[in-house]
């Protein structure tokens, strides 16, 4: 009997996963490739080439296949392109598309955050740089300018003075096709993520982290676990996510979202998704917790509706750490420290003897993932992290 067939939309490293657990539940697994094939697309049935930002190649793709199920790539377009197909294919596990875009839409999303009356940053649009004039007059210093389409902080500025704010809206207007650029009160706190997964808009199950960062101030360059977080923390940031998938009405199956946490312990939830984070998020959240969180993605975007909790739920000290350099060049060698490398357990590293560095902004060079005794023993670590794990430039 011919498995059924499972489209997935984009294909990298991140993906890899999915398409396991998605083939261990015996789907027939799809994927789309650019121009060159991605390390996902060598572990899938099949390849079709095209670009998965364009939703109607998605859908006519997955109508000319005939496929069963549509599951979303670490993207947002992916995201978007996929919750286009299913609704016009009467496919499962996938918000309508309007509601795709609400969640992957910073601007939108806040409009909602709003009229729940739930903790946001104060924030203003502006279309114009001829409109600049009246932000200094509605948000207090400092603030962030960002693109509302955005993620990985692209096209973000952080301003302390009215004499960054005509150079930040050029910026996000650069990288951005919406016209609408956010102007925002700069929260400043602890980082962090939550990794949920909703059944009838309640929170059935929960995976919080600390988030670390390098060079770039707007890049997650690390994830550790457990938390530091309180429990009534994490507790109002699941009553936040409740409201929001209540108000929206939205599918079972995951969320995820960046918070920051402010001196009076108040969650601001800031960018939130419904397609699985990047760098192997997925895969650190398993290994800190024994959730399978790849194959319950598959089973909610397939259109089965019950969490599988038959691995072992335990809880680890575990972080997951890019490899990032501090400068452009071409790279010589990459040094582990003996004190990180006796903490490795997994490791993906992309990177080799010649590559060139030309933004040591957004370069990663690969991803560590370590585990740890205590929380003292990862502390220690996880300091001054980067002057352990060295990218050596010629």
């Amino acid at each position: 009997m011919p498995k059924k067939k499972l489209l997935l939309t984009h294909c990298g490293h991140s993906e890899v996963p999915l398409i396991i657990a998605a083939k261990n539940l015996g789907w027939h697994v799809i994927t789309t490739i650019g121009k060159f094939k991605s390390v996902g697309n060598f572990f899938a049935d099949e390849n079709f080439v095209g670009d998965f930002h364009d939703k109607d190649f998605i859908y006519t793709l997955a109508k000319d296949l005939k496929v069963e199920a549509i599951v979303s790539g670490c993207e947002d377009a992916a995201y978007l392109s996929a919750a286009y197909a299913c609704e016009k294919l009467n496919l499962p596990g996938h918000d309508s598309y309007e509601n795709a875009k609400i969640i992957h839409n910073k601007k939108l999303f806040r409009d909602i955050m709003r009229e729940l009356d739930l903790p946001t940053p104060k924030f203003t649009i502006c279309k114009k740089l001829e409109e600049i004039q009246r932000i200094r007059n509605e948000i207090r210093f400092p603030l962030i300018v960002k693109p509302t389409d955005l993620n990985s902080g692209t096209g973000c500025t952080i301003c302390h003075n009215a004499n960054d704010l005509n150079v930040a809206f050029i910026n996000a207007a650069q990288v951005t096709k919406y016209p609408e650029i956010i102007f925002e009160e700069y929260i400043q706190g602890t980082n962090h993520a939550a990794n949920v997964f909703f059944q009838d808009q309640k929170v059935v199950h929960y995976f919080f982290d600390n988030e670390q960062y390098y060079k770039n101030p707007y890049l997650v360059a690390g994830a550790s676990s457990p938390s530091n977080l309180m429990h009534y923390t994490m507790e109002q940031v699941c009553s936040y996510l409740e409201k929001i998938a209540d108000k929206l009405k939205l599918v079972d199956g995951m969320f995820h979202v960046q918070f920051i946490v402010d001196s009076q312990s108040t969650p601001y939830l800031i960018d939130p998704c419904r397609r699985i984070p990047g760098g192997l998020y997925i895969l650190f959240a398993q290994y800190a917790s024994g959730f399978n969180v790849a194959e319950n993605v598959i089973r909610f975007e397939t259109g089965e509706h019950t969490l599988n909790f038959s691995d072992k739920t335990y809880r680890k000290i575990v972080a997951r750490e890019y490899i990032m350099a501090d400068k452009s060049g071409i790279i010589k060698n990459i040094d582990i420290d003996n004190s990180v490398a006796e903490k490795i357990f997994d490791r993906f590293i992309w990177a080799k003897e010649g590559d060139e560095i030309k933004n040591p902004l957004t370069y990663k060079a690969g991803i560590l993932f370590m585990e740890f005794e205590n929380f003292h023993e990862m502390k220690d670590i996880l300091t001054n992290f980067y002057e352990k794990v060295r990218i050596e430039i010629n």
